[in-house]
């Protein structure tokens, strides 16, 4: 087994010497001792540590901290603090770049030795975790991708009417600035909103001419049936709710619980108004296509009142300013 490689950051020359020496001695490869955050910033890539010691008061604009959180987020290389200060301030300072590991100075070999050995070990199950996390969010979206194609073949009249809806949906939160994880929710839960639609007879579904009021009420149901069968199923996000919500309007008139204004989750507000604008600007078996500006007026004329008014302005925003198009 290769031993773990180790890059030193201690801008006092004597400290410095005994930790490598220290290191050495105990079976460790050195591959480099630096003495500011610059240094260990332009190093790191090159020098391919497996841990970094980081002394936190560094000469040079860089201090440990912000070297440390760099090197973290960028490289995914732990470090391990070195300081002789224990102020309350300095360790909640330290706390925030969540290091993995903190030794006071003066320390001996074993202290030594044992935080690297932890911090290493900490550092690969984290990065064993973030894997395994990777691989499970790439098979959920293969499920959800097979679910949403399953419901398209059943209803060929509405084919991408979900992949329009969930491209939609993920540029109206993009545009009120909604952060990238909530946006991936709402993308995926835009995929399958209509997955309910699965337990409605296809004949009403691709029925061409008016629906009577019983088969409309039948493919109302789809909302609370998505529900069921997505609630056990353990997202990162609310995607069941979600699903659930989507055909709710603010003023309580929606379905399939008359839900009023915020009590509707915001990512089935964004949801909501991206669908209306998809199903009315396309064809349907019972009835042409009435083109994306009478949806934009739709949407606009229920601004705040039937649709939520964030959502609509940034829906708005995205067709007349940023020229969004559906295709």
């Amino acid at each position: 087994m290769s031993p773990i490689k180790i890059l030193v950051v201690e801008d006092e020359s004597l400290v410095a010497k005994d930790i490598h020496n220290m290191l050495l001695g105990q079976g460790y490869e050195v591959v480099g001792v630096l003495s500011t955050g610059e240094e260990a910033l332009q190093a790191v890539p090159q020098a391919g540590p497996d841990l970094v010691l980081m002394d936190i008061v560094l000469k040079g604009e860089i201090d440990g901290f912000t070297a440390a959180r760099t090197i973290w987020e960028e490289h995914g290389i732990p470090v391990v603090y070195l300081t002789a200060y224990a102020d309350e301030t300095t360790l909640a300072r330290a706390k925030v770049t969540e290091p993995f590991g903190f030794i006071l100075k003066p320390f001996d070999e074993r202290e030594l030795q044992t935080t690297i050995e932890m911090a290493f070990f900490k550092a690969k199950m984290d990065r064993a975790l973030r894997e395994r996390e990777i691989r499970l969010q790439k098979t959920l979206a293969g499920t959800i991708q097979a679910m949403a194609m399953t419901i398209e073949m059943r209803d060929p009249y509405t084919a991408g009417h979900q992949r329009r809806v969930s491209k939609l949906s993920s540029a109206i939160a993009a545009r009120m600035g909604l952060p990238a994880e909530q946006i991936e929710g709402i993308r995926m839960a835009g995929d399958i909103h209509d997955v309910g639609k699965i337990y409605v007879p296809a004949e009403i579904l691709s029925k061409p001419g008016q629906l009577t009021e019983i088969e409309h009420s039948i493919i109302r149901t789809h909302a609370q049936v998505g529900y069921d069968i997505l609630k056990s199923i353990e997202f990162p996000w609310p995607i069941a709710l979600i699903v659930q919500q989507h055909h709710e309007r603010m003023d309580g008139s929606g379905y399939p619980n008359g839900l009023i204004g915020e009590v509707i989750l915001l990512e089935a507000r964004i949801v909501c108004v991206a669908d209306v604008v998809e199903a009315m600007s396309s064809h349907r078996p019972y009835r042409p296509a009435h083109g994306i500006e009478m949806a934009l007026d739709e949407i606009s004329r229920g601004r705040g009142r039937i649709y939520d008014a964030g959502a609509v302005d940034a829906c708005l925003a995205l067709f007349r300013q940023d020229g969004f198009s559906l295709d």
